[in-house]
């Protein structure tokens, strides 16, 4: 299961509205910036024929980081740490484009380790350190206890939730071929409940790292992850303890997110692209047809569902589906 980034859900809150009265140009340098309001008076206050926009280093940083200007980025934010070495948000935001851009993992997990000491009640920073200490360091116990620890501070945050559910999910692989279903099904069902409060936010691209990490979206993948919560662990699960009516519901419902999933997904062609230029690992829509087919496979009656989303991923790329469609003669 790849590692899921997300940072900064509540990192940047960008404004519900514009007024009509404030230059276009100044806006839109301002929706980059942290204080929306503040930036506004800044730059038009202090802005002429012959003077430039005053902006923080620490907005300047933020505005980089969304252009994919990650060595700009980087000079600024390093300054402005210089200058505000208790700025919690600013050893996060340093943290993430160690670990996101440059995977200098331990240079991250130092910044994370900063923000949490100069606030050790900082929900995002224990989240983004238990991501890095799970997906990419291995300390799986340390990890647990961090997300843990963010779930409890920030119940209801998005990325929290996000973080929460993959690890649990993970964790339900794990124990599922291990042969310990009451376990794989009782870890399934709470990433199952993390991913649901996931789709409760319905802009999540209003957080302008969100926007550049995921510009295809998060929704679709969210719900990727709940159709195999679903399909993977709770189905087979279920079908393994003779409980047919459970299993036949949890089919039902990975079929209902792939679906979902594929109708918010991008082009595979867009996902292939941002996997080559980024170097990370994206559910595609060859994947999503792939696992919807399977999951369709298992209902008698719809087995020609089955083969129509293998014969569509196989058409994208994926091979397993051709593998599939060849052996059920479709």
């Amino acid at each position: 299961m790849k590692r899921l980034i997300i940072p900064f859900l509540s990192f940047i809150a960008l404004p519900s509205a514009i007024q009509a009265n404030i230059d276009p140009k100044v806006a839109e340098m301002c929706m980059k910036a942290t204080d929306f309001e503040g930036c506004v008076k800044s730059i038009s206050g202090q802005t002429n024929k012959n003077s430039s926009p005053v902006v923080s280093k620490y907005d300047e940083a933020l505005i980089f980081f969304e252009a994919g200007d990650t060595s700009s980025a980087m000079k600024k934010i390093n300054s402005f740490i210089k200058d505000n070495n208790s700025s919690k948000e600013a050893y996060l935001a340093r943290g993430i484009i160690y670990s996101y851009d440059l995977l200098e993992n331990e240079k991250a997990m130092e910044d994370f380790n900063k923000a949490i000491e100069i606030d050790n009640q900082y929900a995002t920073a224990y989240a983004l350190r238990a991501d890095l200490l799970y997906w990419e360091l291995g300390n799986a116990s340390q990890a647990k206890k961090d997300i843990e620890k963010a779930y409890k501070l920030s119940p209801k945050d998005t990325y929290v939730n996000l973080v929460r559910g993959s690890l649990l999910l993970d964790y339900a692989y794990i124990l599922f071929d291990k042969n310990k279903m009451d376990l794989a099904i009782s870890n399934a069902r709470d990433s199952i409940t993390n991913f649901e409060q996931v789709l409760l936010d319905k802009k999540p691209e209003k957080n302008l790292i969100v926007k550049r990490i995921f510009p295809l979206g998060i929704t679709y993948e969210t719900h990727g992850y709940l159709g195999d919560a679903n399909f993977d662990i709770l189905y087979s699960a279920y079908k393994k303890k003779g409980d047919r009516i459970g299993a036949k519901q949890f089919l039902k419902d990975s079929i209902n997110h792939y679906t979902n999933a594929i109708a918010t997904a991008p082009s595979q062609e867009e996902s292939e692209k941002y996997e080559i230029e980024r170097d990370f690992d994206m559910l595609t829509l060859a994947e999503l047809h792939l696992y919807r087919g399977n999951a369709y496979s298992w209902i008698t009656k719809d087995w020609k569902k089955a083969c129509k989303d293998w014969k569509v991923s196989r058409k994208l790329g994926n091979k397993e589906a051709g593998v599939n469609a060849r052996q059920w003669k479709c």
